[in-house]
């Protein structure tokens, strides 16, 4: 509910959100006509209790949206507008080859019977954009045999007749969009216009990449109208730029070391996070800016420096490199937050600090002294190759699954130069005085910073590096350790280089996933309408199963008006 202000019923149309999820798509009709959605239906208990903490003026159903009968549901009253939000994990490239269910595939066909008995004036849909591909299943096969694969992994045997629900459903690739192009055929012959165009939430204000097929079909005879995006990846004349993930996340939250963890990170999530940290903090010559008081308990005397990205880890369809956490997130997917951060912290170090070039021996390090910190992040998402993007960019996409990928990585730094005393952060960072190289310092270091650069030298070495060092001069150098000399990893942050001494990940808070989702922070996310209380996951699987709202406000104000023919703002 966007206003403490309850609105009297008497619109001359009501408005049904079917699927209704989280809320994302109610909140979006609200935001774009002014008052609640009369009518809201989902099967989950949990999404509908959050739908009502929320939208409590709304009359919900939970239950199968087959069993809602809309003339009962609709009370005979004049319908403005339907939503169909239809499961759409069957239809999803993130399904990748995992077996498809026939029934939830069906559940689209539910706007027709609305069509049929309720007549909405206008009729808006939100999928994946492979629902354009919806067809029949046909059973796998196994290649040695060609018979029928089951569910449960094994091979039909021969002459055996496999019933349906058992078999190892995925679409037909001979029959591609053919049950899409009947559904629509089924809307025109019924008097509907059909429309349907992808769109980037990041274009109307979210900071997400997420992209979502939008379908709009009215039989009022007024033209389908498609908003025109607000945002642009690059700033144009009379519009913004995307909005970043950087602003979604709570900077003030902790990030655990990966080295100090009871359970170790897998080889492929800590490979991932090497090559993140090279391409996005080792190898940045834009770092990304930010306050931060504390780190695991280490005083960063109140600033800090983070160039930030974004990467993938969760393992399938996502290959993408990664970007600037500047830009948008992407998509939230169903299995859960998916995003991570990698932050280097500026630290200012006491004593002699004398830069010098990599053709030169590394000089002995000693202990002692005070430092300031810089943090350098970047979000990680885990799958594909990915290797994320910057977090001064948009989220990815929210996805619903629950399974807490999302997480911020912080690389902390320590500077080698000599003399400063430490600015603020609305000041520029020390000049550069020893050339562009890389180069390998000599400066005072705690002890136990002398141990953590050791052990994220040998990180990164294990992870990226060959033979402990990298090939070209610009790039970050590990030396071998002897008796005398350290291994230190150092980068150049605006000409400033400094040494890595920690690495620290987080998962994002699902709070983070709804400001990167588009929500209003007021959005009630960890109790229900009767008080009971949200696990973190069902929070994350919640959000990504909703719409994001602002294209669809967008949506909803070119296409819906009320009875009267008043266009609503």
């Amino acid at each position: 509910m966007l206003t403490p202000q309850l609105i009297l019923g008497i619109s001359e149309e009501i408005v049904v959100d079917l699927f209704a999820g989280g809320g994302g798509m109610s909140t979006a009709i609200e935001q774009a006509i002014g008052r609640h959605v009369d009518v809201a239906v989902n099967h989950n208990a949990e999404a509908i209790s959050m739908h009502q903490a929320n939208h409590p003026q709304t009359t919900h159903y939970i239950g199968d949206v087959w069993e809602v009968d809309p003339r009962e549901a609709t009370e005979s009253r004049a319908v403005g507008l339907v939503h169909l939000s239809s499961e759409c994990t069957h239809h999803s490239q993130a399904a990748g080859g995992q077996p498809r269910n026939k029934s939830s595939r069906s559940l689209t066909w539910v706007g027709k019977r609305w069509a049929g008995q309720a007549m909405p004036r206008v009729i808006t849909l939100e999928n994946v954009k492979q629902i354009l591909q919806w067809g029949p299943l046909i059973a796998k096969r196994d290649k040695a045999t060609g018979r029928v694969l089951k569910l449960d992994g094994t091979v039909a045997e021969a002459g055996e007749r496999v019933p349906l629900q058992e078999q190892y459903l995925i679409p037909d690739p001979k029959r591609t969009g053919k049950t899409w192009r009947a559904f629509v055929t089924q809307l025109r012959v019924m008097g509907y216009a059909v429309e349907w165009k992808i769109l980037c939430a990041a274009d109307f204000g979210a900071p997400t990449t997420r992209e979502r097929l939008f379908m709009v079909a009215r039989c009022d005879g007024e033209p389908i109208r498609w908003p025109e995006p607000t945002h642009t990846k690059i700033k144009t004349k009379g519009k913004k730029r995307w909005r970043s993930a950087a602003e979604c996340i709570d900077w003030d939250i902790p990030c655990p070391s990966i080295f100090e963890r009871e359970k170790p990170l897998a080889d492929a999530t800590m490979r991932r996070i090497a090559r993140g940290l090279k391409k996005y903090v080792l190898d940045s010559a834009d770092p990304f800016i930010i306050p931060i008081a504390h780190y695991n308990g280490r005083d960063a005397c109140n600033y800090a420096v983070a160039s930030a990205y974004l990467a993938q880890m969760n393992g399938g369809f996502n290959t993408t490199p990664g970007h600037d956490v500047r830009r948008p997130a992407s998509t939230i997917t169903n299995t859960g937050s998916q995003q991570q951060v990698v932050m280097a912290h500026l630290t200012h170090l006491r004593g002699n600090c004398d830069a010098r070039d990599v053709e030169d021996p590394l000089m002995t390090i000693s202990a002692g002294g005070q430092h300031h910190g810089v943090v350098s992040a970047f979000l990680s998402r885990q799958f594909g190759a990915s290797v994320g993007h910057g977090a001064d960019a948009p989220l990815g996409t929210v996805t619903a699954g629950g399974g807490g990928k999302s997480a911020l990585v912080s690389a902390f730094l320590a500077t080698n130069t000599t003399g400063h005393t430490g600015v603020g952060m609305d000041e520029p960072i020390p000049t550069l005085t020893t050339g562009q190289h890389q180069a390998q310092v000599e400066c005072t270091l705690s002890p136990d910073d002398e141990a953590s650069a050791l052990r994220v030298a040998a990180f990164l070495i294990h992870y990226y590096g060959e033979g402990g060092q990298w090939g070209d001069p610009r790039n970050p150098m590990a030396t071998i350790t002897t008796n005398d000399r350290l291994a230190l990893v150092t980068v150049h942050i605006e000409g400033t280089p400094y040494v890595i001494v920690d690495i620290g990940l987080r998962m994002l808070q699902p709070r983070e996933l709804y400001r990167a989702q588009g929500f209003p922070e007021s959005y009630i996310i960890d109790h229900g309408h009767d008080g009971r209380k949200f696990s973190k996951s069902a929070q994350v699987r919640m959000c990504g199963n909703s719409v994001s709202p602002p294209p669809a406000a967008a949506l909803i104000r070119a296409n819906y008006a009320d009875a009267r023919g008043r266009m609503v703002a």
